[in-house]
């Protein structure tokens, strides 16, 4: 009998903190290929720094163990390392005027990230265009475009619709579905405000109190009003499928 594959990220009894301040307390947590997983929460709580310890990236504070498919982050080289997760932070910062199509292309790692239609993110008509000179929202399209070609099956997105139009919001919603369903053994963490986009957009959803406390589970499990009112502390009223703060 052929035994089940690890998951693609672990961790387990992961402590995070800033200061004096727990955000994370014994998270023990894995993301399986195919789900999409929302971190939810309020400001500070902690996902941003969540989000960069599963890159393995420097934090503040930090204690426990995380694994990539099984093998303990840190013993990962760098390069292979960039072939299993991309990263895309919250904002991009660009030191120089490369053209899009430029930029698309050093961040490519492995072949399999060559695939990506720029029409399928409304990128294509700015392929020419320098990155300096781009929009919040079109930098903000164009960095999950250098994730996902960067070829990679795991890809961590911090605020992936920062700075986009609800029919950009809808547009990138849609591609993310279809980022994890065209190929196997792809997830997507990412983070998000907007519960709607979050209903739409993920299968799952990692809950932050910013006190240590933290909930997972089916996103139907916990965008509620009740789950809801707890990890934000407001009311919160449904309104055609989806949830609003009152």
């Amino acid at each position: 009998m052929q035994a089940d594959p690890p998951p693609l990220i672990e961790t387990r009894a992961l402590d995070l903190w800033a200061g004096e301040r727990h955000l994370v307390d014994g998270l023990d947590w894995r993301v399986n290929a195919g789900e999409r997983w929302c971190l939810i929460g309020r400001n500070a709580s902690g996902k941003s720094s969540l989000l960069r310890a599963l890159a393995g990236l420097p934090v503040p504070g930090r204690q426990g163990s995380i694994a990539w498919q099984g093998r303990p982050q840190g013993e990962w080289p760098a390069a292979e390392a960039a072939c299993l997760r991309a990263w895309m932070p919250q904002q991009a910062t660009d030191r120089f005027a490369l053209p899009v199509r430029r930029l698309l292309e050093l961040s490519r790692v492995q072949v399999e990230g060559s695939e990506l239609d720029l029409a399928t993110l409304d990128i294509a008509d700015l392929a020419d265009r320098p990155v300096t000179r781009l929009s919040g929202g079109e930098r903000q399209r164009v960095a999950i475009a250098q994730a996902a070609v960067q070829g990679a099956p795991v890809m961590l997105m911090d605020e992936p619709i920062a700075f986009q139009d609800p029919a950009h919001q809808g547009l990138v919603a849609r591609w993310c579905a279809d980022w994890v369903a065209r190929r196997p053994g792809r997830a997507l963490v990412m983070s998000s405000h907007d519960m709607h986009w979050v209903a739409r957009a993920a299968t799952h959803v990692l809950a932050l109190h910013g006190d240590g406390r933290w909930r997972a589970g089916p996103v139907q499990d916990l965008l509620g009003a009740k789950p809801l009112g707890e990890i934000f502390g407001c009311e919160w009223l449904a309104a055609g499928g989806s949830w609003l703060p009152v």
